[in-house]
């Protein structure tokens, strides 16, 4: 385990900035490095963003197992729920997650128990939406509130429910399904922390291992290259 970083008792959360389109040669560094399975999931998205938003995510993934764990080579696999985990592993017994929307991406990671994350760029909607989205409650809450908050608490609320649903601890759910409000009053084990990297990109993670100090720290591409 890398020195350069202590996450016996933390949870850390890596933030990555999409940045312009790679060139070609920059582009090749990376993809070259993924399994095919991984490559040609990248490969099926259609627009250059979502496609390097995937290529960078998995890298990230990748670099960040490396730092906190003495598995080698990372093998990562996927359940039965597609939810991504270390394959092979007899060392280590934490847990990982990745979210990425408009112009970030960001992993987390803990050694203790369970994590999700998810980040979201926030954009108009049509508020109709909410009626197939949240619950009673969530919308009751959201409607105490001019449009404007209204928005940025929809989203804040959507992330959320999709951090909580990413731990895996809720198999037989789907976002759509899961109460944040009830969730956060009966589930004490159940912890979320909201925090925003600018004024439209929400991010909630979601653990279930007792109170943690949370690090996060923002990264470059160039930072990756140790991954390599």
């Amino acid at each position: 385990m890398s020195k350069s970083w202590n996450m016996k008792d933390s949870l850390h959360l890596f933030i990555l900035p999409l940045g312009p389109q790679l060139l070609p040669l920059e582009w090749d560094k990376y993809f070259l490095e993924l399994p095919i399975a991984e490559r040609t999931r990248i490969l099926k998205y259609k627009h250059w963003q979502d496609r390097q938003r995937a290529l960078l995510g998995n890298i990230l993934v990748r670099w960040m197992l490396k730092k906190f764990t003495n598995e080698t080579p990372i093998n990562i696999a996927r359940n039965t729920l597609g939810r991504p985990y270390l394959a092979n592993n007899t060392n280590w017994s934490g847990d990982f997650n990745l979210s990425h929307s408009g112009e970030w991406i960001v992993a987390a990671i803990t050694n203790h128990g369970h994590v999700g994350v998810d980040v979201e760029k926030i954009e108009q909607f049509n508020e109709e939406i909410m009626a197939y989205t949240m619950s009673e409650e969530e919308i009751n809450e959201i409607n105490q509130y001019a449009k404007f908050d209204r928005t940025k608490l929809f989203y804040e609320l959507w992330t959320m429910k999709e951090a909580i649903y990413k731990t895996g601890l809720f198999p037989n759910a789907t976002p759509v399904s899961i109460n944040t409000i009830e969730i956060n009053k009966k589930r004490r084990d159940i912890h979320t922390h909201i925090f925003y990297i600018d004024k439209v990109h929400p991010v909630t993670v979601c653990w279930d291992c007792g109170q943690f100090p949370i690090v996060r720290t923002v990264l470059n591409r160039d930072q990756l290259v140790s991954y390599l």
